[in-house]
Parts: C-alpha cells; sequence; structure tokens
C-alpha cells in the first residue's frame, strides 16, 4: 500500500508507542486521525507535528473501556478525514496483580480496552470502507504473551486473546482487508516502573542487551502495512526475548 494520501486511525496515538506509529505514518503522507482517553496535551502536540509534515489531522478523545459506542468515534473520523483505509489498535490498559488479585472491574476494563474496542473498531472500520478498497489493519500485540507468567494477569490474558482474534479477522476478513499484528518487548519502561534501571533489565533478559524505542515498533508497522501478501502474522520486536 502506498501511504501517501491515505488516512489511518491510531487509537492510543498521544503518547508511548501510539505517538511514534502517528509520526511515522505522517512521514509517509498519511492523514492521521489521533485518539486519545486522558492525554489531551500530549495528543494536541502530535497533532501538531504530524500537520507540520504536511498531513491532515485530527484528534479525538475517547474512552475505550464504553467499547459500545466506538463506532462513533469511526464515524466522527469519517466526517472530518473521510474513510479510513488502516486502523492501527494500540491503545492498552496496563493492569497489575495476579489472577487472585485481580478483581472483576479490572478485568472487565482491561477486556474492554485490549479486547472488546478493537472488535469494535475492526467491525466499524469494515463497515465504513467501500465495497472497492482495500484496507489494512495492525494490532498491537506484546511479545511476553508466548511465555507464561503470573503477573499482570488482565492485561496477558486479553493481549493473547487479541493475537488470535487478529488471526480470526485475517481469514475472515481476506482478501480485501489484511490483518497483522505486531507483538513488542519492551520499548520504554513500563508504566509504574518510570525509575526501574532498565539496562539491568535487559541485562538479564533480553539476548540483544538492550531495550528497543517506539520508533522501532513504528518501522514494522510500516513494513506490515507496505505488505500486499501478508495477514494473520505477527511480528515479534523484543531483542530476542522470547526466545530465552
Amino acid at each position: 500500500m502506498d501511504l501517501k494520501g491515505k488516512t489511518a486511525l491510531v487509537t492510543g496515538g498521544g503518547i508511548r508507542l501510539g505517538r511514534a506509529i502517528v509520526l511515522a505514518l505522517a512521514r509517509e503522507g498519511c492523514n492521521v486521525a489521533i485518539h486519545f482517553n486522558t492525554s489531551k496535551d500530549e495528543a494536541v502536540e502530535v497533532k501538531q507535528q504530524a500537520l507540520d509534515l504536511g498531513v491532515k489531522a485530527e484528534i479525538y478523545q475517547f474512552d475505550l473501556s464504553d467499547f459500545s459506542s466506538v463506532d462513533q468515534l469511526v464515524a466522527d473520523v469519517n466526517h472530518k478525514l473521510g474513510n479510513l483505509d488502516i486502523l492501527i489498535n494500540s491503545a492498552g490498559n496496563y493492569k497489575k496483580g495476579n489472577g487472585i488479585k485481580t478483581d472483576l472491574d479490572a478485568l472487565q476494563t482491561s477486556f474492554n480496552v485490549n479486547l472488546f474496542a478493537p472488535w469494535w473498531l475492526i467491525k466499524a472500520f469494515v463497515k465504513q470502507l467501500p465495497a472497492e478498497k482495500n484496507g489494512k489493519i495492525v494490532n498491537i500485540c506484546d511479545a511476553g504473551i508466548f511465555r507464561t507468567a503470573t503477573d499482570h494477569f488482565a492485561y496477558r490474558l486479553t493481549k493473547k486473546a487479541l493475537y488470535e482474534m487478529t488471526r480470526m479477522f485475517a481469514l475472515e476478513l481476506a482478501p480485501n482487508i489484511t490483518v497483522n499484528a505486531v507483538a513488542p518487548g519492551i520499548m520504554l519502561p513500563l508504566a509504574g516502573y518510570e525509575h526501574t534501571d532498565m539496562e539491568q533489565v535487559a541485562s538479564r533478559n533480553i539476548p540483544l542487551n538492550r531495550i528497543g524505542s517506539p520508533e522501532i515498533i513504528a518501522e514494522n508497522v510500516l513494513h506490515i502495512l507496505h505488505q500486499d501478501f501478508m495477514t494473520g502474522s505477527i511480528i515479534k520486536v523484543d531483542g530476542g526475548e522470547n526466545i530465552i
């Protein structure tokens, strides 16, 4: 897909990985709809950076935990930017706690944001895409889902489900819409762990002895978008952490 002149919606586009993806798309000439929940100042800033790159950009506030009305978000984007060609499900809810410590509210919120909202957005994306056009969907999963662990129970469970949903929708939506995923390892200090010595973490857990960056994930998203013979795939970008 030639991204110039296309339009993409990036959830969680104001901060962290989503922000890097927005700017990478804008550099390719892609118009961007930047979703945010609470990070308004950051979303306004990245919108201006995208505008400075010569593309159209708009910001949209929406709480994805209220997933049942998320099709309104797509309708709002259509109204200002036209039909979407690309959907990037990047927003995520990262809850601490093992299975016993996770309560129902925390589990429900994680499912709403990490799984049900992407599911509903994909349905809305497909509905608004003209029959003669091709579309691209990229879900941001997590390389940690390929190892069983007891921490962050709700997050891990929902990201595992998102991976399987990626594969299922790839079958259902072929051949006109491709659905793929990127599974990042440690790209930034995790929320709540900003003061952790990440070099020490990397030397202990990552064969390449370093953490990644949001820009690396954005590069891999672009790689997927440029492919026309890839669907149902997941790219692990974790410095080799998944093999130890």
